[in-house]
């Protein structure tokens, strides 16, 4: 088999071994999902196999999390084509969590209590997951986000709380170096949100962080500009941030957030850089924001340029399902969430398979324990993007560099 890199600037030659490092053993897991079919298990009971899906679909994330929903669903529907898991068909069941941390309690316990799942992909957010992540361990179901980054969420809540993602701030050392390498930066002011949990992380400690990792100290100090999630105006904050006069800004932020301080920088006449971390990735900024937006850098672990045959499927899986389910325009790509969400419904069925789940009502509670311990122990899954998780609970993930450009996120650099 030959694997085709051509549709992907891979910029030098080690960045090219990096990725085919990469490639290699996500092209042979493609090669395990697909050619095992309905991931064979012993003979299951019952006449389906509940998965939940706790997702915002409304709300400012809405579009972020209808791609999750799309991306789960697409896992879904090619596992049942090939004949379920030990041939009983998997059904999600879906609860709005609305980027909100009440509602986000509300949907786990519907569909962990009244819909009697075995395991949740979801939620979003590091604060929805701050919030449901006690609750999970309660009522002892695993609970897997494909968003939350905030450094320490997966780790304060074990052992049932996961996180199919990169924490922030290995993402942010990354994006900064990348960054400081196009744009010679030194002197850096940073804005944050004070309200989203992993936000505020990235505005008050990862951020600063990453800068001091490079020599540098953010020109606001311990006071970064802030302003609060769902803020309409931001006049004032930009108008802080240039009369500081810094070389580049660094965003603790979140999508739309991001992108209406951007807009504003650019009326006020600012035409310095700016560069945040994943939550940038989501809002579909460059589509917004175009021409303003452009040289924006942000990271990811999963981008819809890579064409590696897990790629492919997820691709091929995903846009099939986007013509019959939450249809519009800013949900015919996937980004890196709906990566992991897709990862994620994989990762639960393989332990459903190998963990000994019965899927009978009286083995609910053993259930999903086996599939809590079978996570705990996973650290060489080959999914599109995912190898398993870290001791932590966290992903173990590559990074990407991306920055907006033309309309788009591209990337500009190998995993990393």
């Amino acid at each position: 088999m030959i694997i085709s890199c051509k549709h992907i600037h891979l910029g030098s030659p080690a960045r090219g071994r990096a990725f085919l490092r990469r490639a290699i053993p996500v092209f042979f897991g493609a090669l395990s999902i697909g050619l095992t079919g309905g991931l064979q298990a012993q003979q299951l009971a019952g006449t389906e196999i509940k998965i939940g899906v706790v997702t915002p679909v409304t709300g400012s994330a809405a579009d972020v999390g209808k791609r999750e929903a799309i991306a789960a669903q697409a896992a879904v529907d090619r596992i049942n084509a090939s004949g379920g898991i030990g041939g009983v068909p998997v059904k999600l069941y879906f609860a709005d969590e609305g980027g909100n941390p009440q509602e986000a309690i509300s949907a786990v316990r519907k569909v962990a209590g009244d819909d009697k799942v075995l395991a949740i992909v979801g939620p979003h957010y590091s604060s929805t997951a701050e919030a449901t992540f006690p609750l999970g361990n309660r009522l002892k179901v695993v609970q897997v986000a494909v968003a939350s980054s905030k450094p320490g969420v997966a780790k304060a809540n074990r052992p049932y709380a996961f996180r199919n993602t990169l924490t922030e701030d290995k993402i942010a050392t990354a994006v900064v170096k990348a960054a400081q390498q196009k744009y010679g930066f030194k002197r850096v002011a940073i804005i944050t949100d004070t309200k989203d949990a992993v936000a505020r992380s990235l505005g008050t400690a990862v951020l600063p962080g990453a800068l001091k990792a490079i020599g540098l100290e953010p020109v606001t100090g311990k006071d970064p500009v802030t302003f609060q999630t769902g803020d309409l105006n931001f006049t004032t904050q930009v108008t802080r941030l240039k009369a500081l006069n810094p070389d580049a800004i660094g965003l603790g932020a979140l999508g739309p957030d991001a992108l209406n301080i951007i807009l504003e920088a650019r009326k006020q006449g600012m035409t310095q850089p700016f560069f945040g971390t994943a939550p940038l990735m989501e809002g579909n900024m460059p589509e917004r924001g175009g021409k303003a937006v452009d040289g924006t850098f942000a990271g990811t672990i999963w981008h819809d340029s890579l064409n590696d045959p897990a790629s492919q499927q997820f691709k091929a899986a995903y846009a099939a399902q986007a013509k019959k389910m939450y249809s519009s325009e800013f949900t015919q790509t996937p980004d890196y969430y709906a990566a992991n969400a897709y990862d994620a419904v994989y990762m639960i069925a393989e332990a459903i398979r190998k963990a000994g789940v019965q899927n009978k009502p009286d083995s609910l509670a053993g259930d999903r324990e086996k599939i809590m311990e079978y996570f705990s122990k996973l650290h060489d899954f080959n999914g599109v993007a995912s190898r398993g998780f870290n001791d932590d609970g966290d992903g173990v993930k590559d990074v990407l560099i991306a920055e907006a450009k033309g309309g788009h996120w591209v990337l500009n650099s190998g995993p990393r």
